[in-house]
């Protein structure tokens, strides 16, 4: 990095839905790296389930023996704080000294968007503020990923999302995406890059960057500047396609990077049931369903059409399983209806 960048200040916004323990272990994670400059918010979308305290209560047991590292290394210490909804109007300042790590309390369940929005308006509050990293709550990163980051940032300006290796955390040698994916205009889709490679496969990144539609977010590394300018996540999505949608808002004025070096550890879909293999839940299938139209008409409205041959059939799908009430529900979300389980 060049001089003034060598310690950017970034602030790691990681989302909490019902699964305290996966948000706690994901920011112990966090507060390990080797970046000394760095703030964590851990945002809870009002999970009703005592998560709010959960994690605060597990933070506080293990984040001394946390900052004991971090001071021992010629670092400063995080300072745990709790912040209710109603206190978010006008928060707490940082202080030189320390470094923040905050529970905060949204207020709703918003989505994945607007929770994530929380954090980092919390985050951008602090004018030195360069960066925000969205992580989700069922990651762990490498000591060294968010420095990896930020060098590839560093290398071009132009670069206002850049994405890690993100593998599976059940088969770390195995590859989920490679920085993100790619929006497939033919089909009306999109797939992530390099899934179900090798981990250790020689990956050509320059190609990768050229490939990417958008940056996977369950690691991404947004500069702020490309907040000021292009606006916050669109809360409108609640769940999945608002990555894509902020990288279609942003193209032409930034560009979308990624960093080989730089890996993650994802465990997918622990909050929603999201699944890569097998049959994902009824929730997940629906906000998929809905998002995909919802940024198909906004965006690209020529291309619904091409999208409706495999809303038919899966449809049809479950139909012929019995599963009429999953039918239902895809077409409900294609409409762009509320989630109805019964």
């Amino acid at each position: 990095m060049t001089q003034g960048q060598a310690n950017p200040r970034v602030a790691a916004i990681i989302l909490n839905w019902r699964a305290p323990a996966d948000t706690v272990q994901c920011a112990l994670s966090a507060a390990g790296l080797d970046h000394e400059n760095l703030d964590i918010i851990v945002c809870d979308n009002a999970s009703g389930d005592s998560s709010f305290e959960a994690i605060q209560s597990g933070l506080a047991e293990q984040l001394p023996a946390v900052n004991q590292q971090r001071v021992a290394r010629g670092m400063r210490p995080f300072v745990l704080a709790a912040l209710e909804a109603s206190t978010l109007a006008a928060p707490p300042r940082g202080d030189d000294a320390s470094r923040r790590l905050w529970v905060v309390q949204t207020g709703r369940n918003g989505g994945y968007a607007a929770g994530n929005n929380v954090g980092a308006r919390l985050a951008l509050a602090e004018p030195d503020v360069e960066y925000v990293w969205i992580l989700n709550n069922d990651t762990l990163v490498e000591p060294d990923a968010l420095t990896k980051l930020l060098e590839r940032t560093a290398q071009d300006p132009t670069i206002g999302i850049c994405g890690a290796k993100v593998v599976y955390l059940e088969k770390p040698d195995r590859v989920q995406s490679l920085g993100g994916g790619r929006f497939l205009r033919g089909r009306a889709r999109c797939e992530l890059l390099g899934k179900g490679t090798s981990a250790e496969a020689p990956v050509d990144a320059a190609a990768i960057e050229a490939s990417l539609s958008y940056v996977n977010g369950a690691a991404a590394l947004v500069r702020r500047t490309l907040i000021e300018t292009v606006g916050y996540m669109d809360e409108g999505y609640f769940l999945y396609w608002e990555e894509i949608d902020w990288a279609v808002r942003a193209a032409g004025r930034f560009r979308l990077g990624y960093c080989d070096a730089a890996k993650v550890y994802h465990r997918v879909g622990m909050s929603i049931g999201t699944s890569d293999e097998g049959q994902s839940s009824m929730l997940s299938d629906f906000y998929l369903t809905r998002s995909k139209f919802r940024f198909l008409r906004r965006h690209y409205p020529a291309l619904v059409v091409l999208a409706l041959p495999n809303l038919g059939r899966a449809v049809l799908r479950e139909l012929r399983a019995g599963r009429r009430d999953r039918a239902r529900n895809l077409l409900v979300a294609a409409a762009g209806g509320r989630y109805s389980p019964g």
